[in-house]
């Protein structure tokens, strides 16, 4: 019978101060536990001479019996054992794989064995770093997740790291969005698991919606006593490992996945369509407000005179002032804010969502309460029916539920403090086995987005003489097909990646990195894309990034960067920079616009430059900040409030 691992229990977060002093006195500490775990990474790489002489056979057989011993639950515990076995891990690797992991990966994998969350700098391997730490955990036989950010990346990474945990006797699967339900289950069963965060949160709810409600203690180990086990997908919550730590268990915290039913209700599709045909008669300005960093329209007395005035062209339920309100609200948004390209595409005659962090379609995922409707109205596509929720949580819910929560990101800068507060964990940056030779330039700036394009040009035109290859971050879609009209019109030959050429991700990758090759891409190639770069590249400066735009966070910007340049190699980074680009517009303080009225008539230093910019993004940050504290302060009290619903449900059953 297959056990089902209970979530843990989600405990309130320690107060600022708390949170504060802990931090003071972890980094206090800081530089000693990095050292130890230097000094242990140092042990293990020279007991990898002792097993040297060993057979493929033997390692085979020493590795069976770590995993044996780990059963138990001593093996971490026992560190001379634990660094034996990392040793014994790092000669199949170097055997299998032919990748022998440096001693800086070996200290991440220890520090992740232990709890901590690991910066280690792009391009230092984080990849094979979490397949050491996966095969030790994964030898528990508890559940163990390793959270990629695509279904791309997950694939890959089992792909390349098969061989490792073969030989250490794990196994291994990877949950992507095209299995079935059948097939899901098998791959659950693995010890250790690859897939998104937003695949296995949508698995968890699908076996919450089985269980009848919230995965309760009780309700599991009815389940598993009636044999019911076989209805669900997971085996349950027990460790993850999160790979791009930051940028799921920060920038998209604060996201609930909703689990929904398609609920027909014609009288919406109906007021759908009377709703967009009536914000057409309407004009921005003089009927509503609506500012540019607002997603909250205010009808002015004009706009709500003609409201008044049309009340009767919707249903009945749409008579009611608030309610009426709130559709047109979604259908203005559908009409000034949501666009095409950039929030969502047009595929097979029906509207997709697309990450606007990764840049990726979300199949399956819809906007909430009729504004996906809203969209489709306005997108001209057939109207799929109103969803129900029928469960829901955030990841941030999701990841505070694991026993053992661990990962590793080459941008953990200036979160910290949100990440001990908000999961309780510690984080270590690791330094780097050789010294960066990335150049990333100053900002560029121009007065418009027209400069800017052809600053862009210019630049690339000067660096494809040079032979080297040149990858193009934008943050949009739309981006990439506009700068695709001005490179063809200067008969440049370049390949475009985006959410649209999913299938086309792997080749056009593997071969950015080659002599004069010119690539166009959203940012489906930041996080964790490992553009390979030959010896002849690098003597011509390696790989060249221009970012076209700045993200609303630095650390974005960095993981862009962060492409080239790897494990030490040359690589160059041009990030470009115009008063119109809508980071600056929306997240600028208006304290300072006249720094950025002074940019526009021609003052421009780079510091002043800088300046502008880190302000917008620490603006956009400290927002988005306040966003997630707010999310987890109303999930708490929801948390309180059902709880003693529940214990007052149980009582009156007793």
């Amino acid at each position: 019978m297959t056990k089902f691992h209970q979530p843990k229990i989600v405990h309130e977060a320690k107060s600022d101060l708390v949170t504060k002093l802990s931090l003071f006195i972890h980094k206090r500490k800081h530089r000693d536990q990095v050292q130890r775990y230097v000094v242990e990474a140092e042990k293990v790489i020279a007991l990898c001479d002792v097993f040297e002489s060993l057979s493929n056979a033997q390692l085979s057989d020493q590795l069976r019996e770590c995993a044996s011993f780990a059963r138990t639950g001593k093996l971490i515990e026992n560190r001379s054992l634990l660094l034996n076995a990392l040793a014994q891990l790092v000669l199949v690797s170097a055997r299998k794989l032919g990748m022998r992991p440096y001693p800086v990966q070996v200290c991440c994998a220890l520090a992740m064995i232990d709890g901590y969350l690991v910066q280690l700098a792009p391009g230092e391997g984080k990849t094979l770093t979490i397949g050491l730490a996966a095969s030790v955990l994964g030898w528990s036989k508890k559940p163990c997740f390793v959270i990629t950010t695509n279904d791309y990346l997950a694939q890959r990474d089992l792909s390349l790291l098969e061989g490792l945990y073969n030989e250490a006797h794990v196994t291994v699967a990877a949950v992507v969005q095209d299995l079935s339900p059948v097939e899901k289950n098998m791959a659950y069963r693995a010890d250790v698991v690859y897939g998104t965060a937003k695949q296995m949160l949508a698995d968890y709810l699908g076996d919450v919606i089985s269980l009848g409600g919230l995965a309760s203690r009780i309700r599991m180990s009815l389940s598993t006593l009636q044999g019911n086990t076989a209805q669900l997908l997971m085996r349950g919550l027990h460790t993850v490992i999160v790979d791009e730590a930051d940028s799921v268990l920060i920038d998209e915290a604060t996201t609930p996945l909703i689990i929904s039913s398609p609920e027909e209700n014609s009288m919406l599709s109906l007021a759908v369509g009377v709703a967009c045909d009536f914000v057409d008669e309407l004009t921005v300005g003089l009927d509503y407000q609506l500012e540019e960093n607002s997603w909250s329209p205010r009808f002015t007395s004009s706009g709500d005179c003609k409201v008044e005035a049309a009340v009767n062209r919707f249903p009945a339920l749409w008579h009611h002032r608030g309610r009426l309100h709130d559709l047109l609200t979604q259908a203005i948004l559908a009409k000034d804010k949501f666009k095409l390209d950039e929030h969502f595409v047009i595929v097979d005659g029906k509207v997709v969502l697309i990450d606007e962090s990764t840049g990726r379609m979300m199949h399956g995922r819809s906007w909430s309460y009729g504004m996906h409707q809203a969209v489709e109205a306005r997108a001209g596509v057939e109207l799929t029916a109103p969803s129900k929720t029928m469960e829901k949580m955030s990841f941030q819910t999701f990841f505070k539920s694991f026993h053992h929560l661990t990962g590793a990101s080459g941008t953990l800068q200036n979160i910290q403090a949100e990440l001990y507060q908000t999961y309780q964990l510690k984080t270590l940056e690791i330094p780097t086995r050789l010294p960066s030779q990335l150049n990333v330039r100053p900002f560029e700036f121009f007065r418009s987005k027209a400069e800017k394009i052809e600053g862009l040009v210019s630049l690339v035109s000067r660096l494809h003489q040079t032979g080297q290859p040149i990858l193009i971050g934008t943050r949009r879609i739309r981006d990439t097909e506009e700068l695709s009209l001005y490179l063809e019109e200067n008969e440049f030959e370049f390949e475009v990646l985006n959410a649209k050429k999913l299938d086309l991700e792997a080749d056009i990758v593997s071969c950015a990195g080659q002599t004069g090759k010119i690539t166009l891409s959203t940012n489906m190639a930041g996080r964790g894309t490992d553009i390979p770069v030959p010896a002849e590249v690098l003597e011509k400066g390696g790989l060249a990034v221009i970012m076209f735009e700045p993200h609303d966070s630095a650390r974005i910007d960095w993981q862009l960067f962060g492409r080239a340049g790897r494990q030490g190699n040359k690589g160059c980074a041009y990030p470009l920079v115009s008063a119109d680009d809508p980071s600056l517009r929306s997240h600028l303080n208006i304290l300072f616009r006249p720094l950025l009225w002074l940019l526009q008539r021609g003052y421009v230093h780079e510091s002043l430059v800088n300046f502008v910019v880190s302000r917008s993004q620490q603006s956009a940050q400290n927002k988005a900040f306040r966003q997630r504290k707010q999310l987890s302060k109303l999930i708490r009290s929801s948390q309180e409030r059902m709880s003693f619903i529940r214990s007052k449900t149980e009582s009156l059953q007793r």
